[in-house]
């Protein structure tokens, strides 16, 4: 299965892709409007929000919200690869369970995005732009 337009949220890489950046650089690029070459993979997206503090985890990923939201470096075509490494769960919301020393923690991926991602495979969700 391709990359589709949008926002691609994977647990294993769907297409192979010239370009790739951490999450935190992607979402600097992205606030300051720079160039982002596309087809985009993103990783450690997990990492970033989990490593934000527990209670301000709403608060970045609205913030991040915003950025892809506002953002002009992206068009309603380009692709983003999120790989993230852990399980997508689209339940009551869509969410990633990923697994730390303390068991598993779940992270509201699917509030970083206008539209709530439509599973296509256990394994790949995609919102759109």
């Amino acid at each position: 299965m391709p990359l589709r337009p949008g926002y691609n949220i994977v647990t294993d890489p769907v297409a192979e892709t010239d370009s790739s950046l951490a999450a935190l650089e992607f979402f600097r690029q992205v606030a300051n409007d720079g160039d982002v070459q596309t087809p985009v993979t993103v990783t450690g997206l997990e990492d970033l929000l989990y490593n934000a503090v527990e209670d301000e985890r709403s608060d970045v990923v609205a913030r991040l919200r915003q950025v892809l939201r506002n953002s002009e470096s992206l068009g309603s075509m380009d692709a983003v690869q999120f790989l993230v490494d852990g399980q997508l769960v689209d339940d009551v919301e869509f969410r990633v369970r990923i697994e730390r020393a303390e068991g598993g923690v779940y992270l509201d991926i699917g509030q970083l995005f206008v539209e709530a991602p439509q599973q296509l495979s256990p394994t790949h969700a995609v919102a759109r732009k």
